[in-house]
């Protein structure tokens, strides 16, 4: 809280971020599977999104700006300060319903200037836009974790204190030999309509 590339969330009580591997043995031990495969996916969310919902995914940026990254951030992605970056929220939506909103943290350094047009100018979930770009995506340093945030729980109808579920991540792209590698930080909170509800347990 109070950074410019903070999400305005609040960890769960009883929570803490979990490594992917700590949450996949969480999940079985709880008899969460497959429920929350999705939080542990490697594969692309929309992809998946489209091919369970079987109709497209559409996206709400609510947020686009150029902010200096700070520390907590820089340590994550594993990148020096001070730098810029872009902050990109958006709501990945399907058939009108708001299902994951999303948060990005790209740093600007060595990005391209084309790849950069493309990110910001894009209405495409951000992975599928470096897709049609020909690149390829990977994701690191998973994290997940139950969180309540009052603005996402307003906008699908939830009360205030409402627990969903949340998940941490670093997106690599490899760019063309030629160029330098993309990084980003990207949280994402699901609405408990396509990943439930946390559990109320005590991890801390």
């Amino acid at each position: 809280l109070g950074s410019n590339f903070t999400m305005d969330y609040l960890i769960a009580p009883g929570w803490k971020w979990i490594d992917g591997r700590e949450a996949a043995s969480l999940f079985k031990r709880l008899n969460l599977m497959p429920q929350n495969i999705l939080l542990l996916s490697e594969g692309s969310l929309t992809g998946f999104l489209e091919a369970t919902g079987k109709s497209s995914v559409d996206v709400e940026i609510r947020r686009h700006e150029t902010c200096k990254i700070d520390k907590d951030e820089a340590d994550y992605l594993g990148i020096s300060i001070p730098q810029e970056a872009i902050a990109r929220d958006v709501w990945l939506t399907q058939d009108k319903k708001k299902l994951v909103y999303a948060h990005s943290v790209f740093p600007l350094s060595g990005l391209d200037r084309h790849i950069l047009k493309r990110i910001s100018a894009s209405i495409e979930p951000l992975a599928r836009s470096l897709t049609l770009e020909g690149l390829q995506t990977f994701k690191d340093r998973l994290e997940i974790c139950a969180v309540q945030c009052r603005k996402v729980n307003s906008e699908i109808n939830l009360p205030p204190e409402a627990i969903l579920w949340a998940r941490h991540y670093r997106l690599l792209v490899k760019t063309p030999s030629d160029g330098k590698d993309i990084i980003a930080s990207v949280t994402e909170i699901f609405s408990n309509e396509i990943a439930g509800s946390p559990p109320q347990i005590t991890l801390v």
